[in-house]
This record gives C-alpha cells, structure tokens and sequence, in this order.
C-alpha cells in the first residue's frame, strides 16, 4: 500500500513540475516598471518594461532567457524620426563593447530603417521579444522582425544598462512590479486614436501584429518590456589631467567605456536624489491624432537616409570614441566632493567635421550647478574633438554626452 502511494506522489510530483514549467515557459511578460523621458524640462514619452519574471536585478532580467516587452507611448506633441532612432543608436553604442556592435551592426540598421515614422502624442511603440525571433510594432501593427533575440538584450540596455538614459529612469523600469499607481493611470490612459491606428496601418504596409499592444490595461496588451543590466566592469575614477587638445585616435575596446567621474572619498552623508516627478494627466491628443495621418506620415529629411550596416557601425564607433576622448577632461568640482554632491548631466553637443566645438546644450540637468558647470567646461576644454571620419557624411555631427558624478565610499584602512 505505502509503495502504491509513493508511486501516486512520484506522478503528482512530475505533473506538478511539468505543468509549472509551461505555465512559466508560455506565461505572458508582466508589467516589471515605468518610467518616464524628459528632456529640456519636458516629457517625452512613458517607457514600459515587462518580463515573464518579475525583478529589480537589471542583470537578471537581461540573462533572462524568456519572453520580454519593451514599450514606448509618446507624451511629446511630435517626437522626430531622427531623435527617436538617435536614442537607441547612441544608447548601444555607449552600452554595448565593440565586438557586440560589429555583430549586430546589420541588425541595428535593419532596427534603425524601420523608424522613419514621426510619432505623436498617443503612438505606442513596442519591441518584443517572442520565442525565438523580436518584432518592432507600432499601434498594433508590426513593422518588421529580427530574428535574433540577443538583440533585444542590447536594446534594453539603453535602458537599464550602465548609461542608461537616467539613473531614476532605470530605477523606475526595476519595480519589480510595484508601481505608483497615479504612473500606471497615465500609462493606461496614453493611446493611439482608430485614425492614428488605421493610418499607420495603411502606410507601414504590414499586416496587425496577431498580439497588438494597445490597450495596458489589458494583461496581454498591456504588459512592457522588462530592464535589465549588463554585466560590465566600472570605468576607473576620473581624475584632473592637464589638457590634451590634439584629437585621439580611433579607440576600439571589448568593454564599453563610461563617461562616469568618480570623487576618491565622500562624506558619509546622504547623497541628494531627485524626487520622483509627480504624474500628470495624459495630454490631449486631438491635434496631433487628427494631424500626421498619411501627408505628414514619414520623416521627410534629406539628411535622413537608409543606413547600411557598415555605415551604422562607423558612427556608432566614431560616438563611442567621442565619449571616451571626453572622459580625460572631466573632473569632479572640490565644492561637490565636500558636499557630498551628485548626479547625471546630459549634454547635447554638436561639433564639425575637423571636431570642432559648435554648440553645447545642457539636456539634463543635476540638481547642483557647480556639476552643470563642471560639464560644460570640460566639453569645452575638450575641443578640438577627434574628427568626423570621412564615411560619416554632413558638415556637423550632433551627439549626446551623458556625465555621472558619482562619489565613494571611503576605504577603510
């Protein structure tokens, strides 16, 4: 009797084990985090991240071998083709080593030809990854496909990778679940129009993905694309050396390089962190829902061409070069270490073809501004920067150059 119910235990044991596996193997990504995009002091879109596994560890969400959701719902009145593509572009190049970028470099244009859509205020933007293959869509329809899932992991690590585009942004993708629900209301509520919906239909040519994206609240509709972090050694601290204006070589390196400067020693004091902002309510889409349907529908730029995989791979390089020849002048202010200052500075900089300082934008701001400051001079000191190379067409190239001011510990003796 005792060896008959050992026996029954033994099947309920498999089938238990079996049927956890497929629950957990075909479970639908669940909400992870939100987070939202400013720059300039305005918003511009919510991102999402879900993932089958629920969890506030970046790197093992990104290890992750299941199905995970990336999404974006546009808060900005218009956002541009060309800054939105720019965003990844520049992202994997600061996240990704140069191996990593040569062997996804014809994915990457493949990813980059597929956004010449302007988007407005509602448009949901969605990469997913699906069994064994990533799918770009847009209100429900799919734009195209790659078949490679580790390209999925190195687009979300412009997210919640080591420059992730905000320190609070990929905190906020890491909940874990746990989201503010005022946040989560707004998310819901950012949706395309049917016109908008329709007419994205009809001009990207594809077929309605089988699963569109559209509605959050949803379960399968709803859920977002998961962060996750890449396991990279830290950048060495950053110290103040004298001036080197002449341009640097072209600098190649397996582990990407972080524009991050560390102090040596830092009060053991609270540092300052930027409060959550507060969500509001989801802007009126009337205007731009009604504009932009198939007159206005692409980015028409002369400048905004196809890109090949050879000419991505040249630009990426040539910003990871950009970033690494910065991080010499870069230096953390005296008043910030003894005040135990810190925080992310973003800058858009724009220069010419002989690396020639033009403009320098602050795009984000730290809340201190001897930080901001410190930034600033340094772009400056830096220029002349390496030259455009000559496979990189234009008279000006513009780039993003995020500085973390970051303190440590001290040591103990």
């Amino acid at each position: 009797m005792s060896l008959l119910n050992n026996k029954r235990s033994a099947i309920y044991l498999v089938l238990f084990t079996v049927q956890a596996f497929f629950a957990q193997a075909f479970a639908e990504p669940r909400l992870n985090g939100l987070s939202i995009h400013s720059e300039l002091g305005k918003e511009r879109f919510i991102a999402g991240l879900s993932v089958t596994t629920l969890s506030s560890q970046p790197r093992d969400i990104l290890i992750a071998q299941e199905d995970k959701r990336i999404q974006v719902r546009i808060l900005a009145e218009r956002l541009s083709a060309r800054s939105f593509k720019r965003m990844w572009i520049e992202g994997m190049a600061i996240n990704a080593s140069s191996s990593e970028l040569t062997d996804n470099a014809q994915n990457m244009a493949d990813f980059s030809n597929l956004l010449k859509i302007r988007l407005v205020a509602g448009d949901i933007f969605t990469v997913d990854r699906r069994g064994d293959s990533v799918y770009m869509i847009l209100n429900g329809t799919t734009l195209g496909e790659v078949a490679d899932t580790a390209f999925f992991d190195l687009l979300l690590r412009t997210w919640i990778g080591p420059v992730p585009l905000s320190s609070d942004f990929r905190s906020g993708l890491l909940a874990a679940g746990n989201i503010e629900a005022g946040l989560l209301a707004r998310f819901d509520g950012t949706y395309p129009s049917e016109e908008r919906i329709a007419a994205v239909e009809r001009n990207a040519g594809s077929s309605p993905t089988p699963r569109p994206a559209i509605a959050a609240t949803a379960p399968a509709a709803a859920a977002i694309a998961s962060e996750a972090q890449i396991d990279a050694p830290a950048p060495p601290p950053v110290t103040a050396p004298q001036p080197d204006l002449a341009s640097s070589a072209p600098i190649s390196s397996e582990t990407p390089e972080l524009t991050q400067i560390e102090a040596p020693q830092a009060p053991e004091t609270e540092a300052a962190v930027p409060a959550t902002p507060e969500p509001t309510a989801p802007p009126k889409a009337s205007v731009t829902q009604q504009a932009l349907l198939d007159d206005d529908f692409f980015e028409e730029d002369e400048d905004d061409l196809e890109f090949t995989a050879e000419g991505l791979l040249k630009q990426q390089l040539y910003i990871s070069n950009l970033k690494r020849y910065s991080q010499k002048y870069l230096s953390y202010p005296q008043r910030a270490i003894d005040r135990n200052w810190q925080g992310t500075v973003r800058l858009s900089i724009t220069i010419d073809r002989e690396g020639k300082l033009q403009d320098v934008v602050v795009i984000e701001k730290a809340k201190h501004a001897s930080l901001n400051k410190a930034a600033v001079k340094a772009t400056k000191k830096a220029s002349p920067f390496p030259p455009m190379p000559e496979e990189i067409r234009g008279e000006q190239f513009a780039f993003t150059l995020p500085v973390v001011f970051q303190l440590r510990e001290s040591k103990k003796k």
